[in-house]
C-alpha cells in the first residue's frame, strides 16, 4: 500500500480496500474487537500520531508531525475497523471570496489555504496557520457577525445560521487547520442567489476545479466520497445504537449524527441541481444507489 508505511500493521488480513493512492489510503479490516481497536490506536501513537487527537466513542482522528491525517472508526465490538489516512494538505495563498457569500463572514487572519469549491451561494475552504486559539477566536467573530441562529457548539465544530438563512459549519481539523463551509439553503435563497454561477477564484483554485481526464471534477468526487464515507459511519453507528439504546456514550453521539446526517443529505442533494457531466451524473447515481442499499439495512432491522 502506497501510504501503508506510515501506519502500524493492522490487526487482521481480511477486509476491503477502497482507495490506495499517493493521496489517500482507505480500507476496512474485518472482525476487529474493542481491545484490538484500542491497541491499534496505541500503536499509531507510538508511530507519531499524537497531534491534535479528537476522540469520540467510536472514532479517533489525529495527525502526525508531518501533517498526515488519520481517521479510525470502530462501531461494533466485533465489527469492521475503518482506516483512512490522508497525505498532508497542500495550501497556497488564497483570495477571500468577494461575492455575496464571502461578505457574510469575517475574513480569517490567515490567507494560507485551499478551496474545495467556490460558487456564488456556497463555498468550502481550508485555512492553515490557525491554531486552536485562532479557531476559537474566529468562531466568536462569526457569532458576533450574526451566526447564532440554532447554533450547535462542540469541542471541534460550530454550526449556526444567520438571520438571512446562511448556514455555516466551522471545524477545527487539527494540525493548525480549520475548515469553513458556508451555504445558502434553497428554501432561503432568492432568485438571484440560487443561480449557480462560479465566483472568481485564485489560480490554484481554478486549477483544482478543472475536470479530471475522466470527466469528474475533483471537488465533486471529494464531496461524493465524503458523503458515502459518512453514510458508512452513520449506518454502522445506528446498528450499534439500536443494539445498545441505553448506552450513555451512544446516546450522547446520537444527536450529533442526526444533525450531520441532515446536513450531509442536504449537501448531496444540492449537487443534483448542478450542471453535472454525464460521468458525474453516473457517479452520483452509483453513490446514491449504494447508500440507499446501506440505509435499508438500518430501517429493516
Amino acid at each position: 500500500m502506497v501510504l501503508g508505511q506510515q501506519l502500524p500493521e493492522p490487526p487482521g488480513k481480511k477486509g476491503e480496500i477502497y482507495e490506495n493512492s499517493a493521496d489517500m489510503l482507505h480500507l476496512d479490516i474485518r472482525k476487529v474487537t474493542d481491545a484490538q481497536y484500542t491497541a491499534y490506536i496505541d500503536a499509531c501513537k507510538e508511530m507519531g500520531f499524537t497531534v491534535d487527537p479528537q476522540a469520540e466513542s467510536s472514532t479517533y482522528d489525529v495527525h502526525n508531525s508531518a501533517g498526515y491525517k488519520l481517521h479510525l472508526s470502530h462501531y461494533d465490538s466485533k465489527g469492521d475497523m475503518g482506516i483512512q489516512l490522508e497525505k498532508p494538505m497542500e495550501m497556497t495563498r488564497i483570495t477571500w471570496p468577494t461575492g455575496k457569500a464571502g461578505r457574510q463572514l469575517p475574513v480569517p487572519k490567515s490567507m494560507t489555504g485551499r478551496f474545495d469549491y467556490e460558487y456564488a451561494d456556497k463555498f468550502c475552504v481550508y485555512i492553515g496557520n490557525t491554531d486552536r486559539a485562532a479557531y476559537d477566536a474566529y468562531v466568536q467573530a462569526c457569532a458576533d457577525k450574526g451566526f447564532t441562529v440554532d447554533y450547535d457548539k462542540g469541542d471541534f465544530e460550530y454550526r449556526a445560521s444567520n438571520a438571512g438563512g446562511w448556514l455555516l459549519v466551522l471545524k477545527y481539523e487539527g494540525y493548525n487547520i480549520m475548515s469553513i463551509d458556508l451555504s445558502l439553503p434553497e428554501n432561503a435563497a432568492d432568485q438571484d442567489t440560487t443561480v449557480a454561477t462560479k465566483a472568481e477564484t485564485t489560480k490554484s483554485t481554478t486549477t483544482k476545479k478543472q475536470a479530471q481526464s475522466d470527466g469528474v471534477r475533483a471537488d465533486f468526487k471529494a464531496a461524493m466520497d465524503s458523503y458515502e464515507a459518512f453514510m458508512d459511519e452513520y449506518v454502522a453507528f445506528m446498528k450499534k445504537y439500536k443494539a445498545n439504546p441505553s448506552n450513555a456514550a451512544l446516546i450522547a453521539d446520537y444527536a450529533k449524527y442526526m444533525k450531520k446526517y441532515t446536513a450531509m443529505c442536504d449537501t448531496f442533494e444540492k449537487w443534483e441541481g448542478e450542471d453535472l457531466s454525464a460521468e458525474e451524473m453516473a457517479y452520483y447515481i452509483d453513490v446514491q444507489a449504494r447508500v440507499s442499499k446501506k440505509l435499508v439495512e438500518v430501517t429493516e432491522e
